[in-house]
Order: structure tokens, then C-alpha cells, then sequence
């Protein structure tokens, strides 16, 4: 039998494109914790540290235009952990 191990990974997988992209850039630019993998379709950011925390000022001087956390979810495909959604950013939690 197959021992499970614990696992506190935080993750959060947007549909692949531009949008993505910087999000991504971003995440690695600001976190030294961050890892992002592309798979194609999309793009896998990750982290064994606590959370991530998407947040909706630094996307929109990243991108040179106004961004909103209703955009960020609409490009999020799915995530690990518990998610608090705020009017300025998401936040992505360790479920341990």
C-alpha cells in the first residue's frame, strides 16, 4: 500500500495567453518562492509557501491599464488551496 504524504502546495492555473503571461512574469518577478510551468493551454504558477496573493494594483501597473479582480477570475481555471476573494486581490491559501 501507498503511503500519501503531505502536501502543502499553493497553486492557481490560468487559461494560457497574454493576460497570463504577465500575470505570471509578475508573480515570479515579485515572489522568489513562485514556480511557473507552461503547459500549453495554460499556464501553472505554484508555491510551497503559505499563499499566493494576486493582486489587482500590481497586474494593472504590469500591464499599463486598469485591471480588476473580476478579470483575474476570469482567467483563473482552477486553484489548490482555500481562495479569499477581495475587491483588490485573490488570495490563494495552504489548505493544511
Amino acid at each position: 500500500m501507498s503511503q500519501l504524504k503531505e502536501n502543502h502546495t499553493v497553486s492557481a492555473k490560468l487559461i494560457g495567453g497574454d493576460e497570463a503571461g504577465v500575470i505570471c512574469d509578475l508573480m515570479e518577478e515579485m515572489f522568489d518562492h513562485v514556480t511557473v510551468t507552461d503547459m500549453g493551454s495554460y499556464l501553472n504558477i505554484e508555491t510551497q509557501e503559505p499563499e499566493l496573493i494576486f493582486d489587482a494594483n500590481d497586474i494593472a501597473e504590469a500591464m499599463g491599464s486598469p485591471y480588476s479582480v473580476s478579470r483575474f477570475l476570469a482567467v483563473l481555471a482552477t486553484y489548490k488551496g482555500f481562495i479569499e476573494v477581495n475587491d483588490d486581490n485573490v488570495i490563494i491559501r495552504d489548505e493544511g
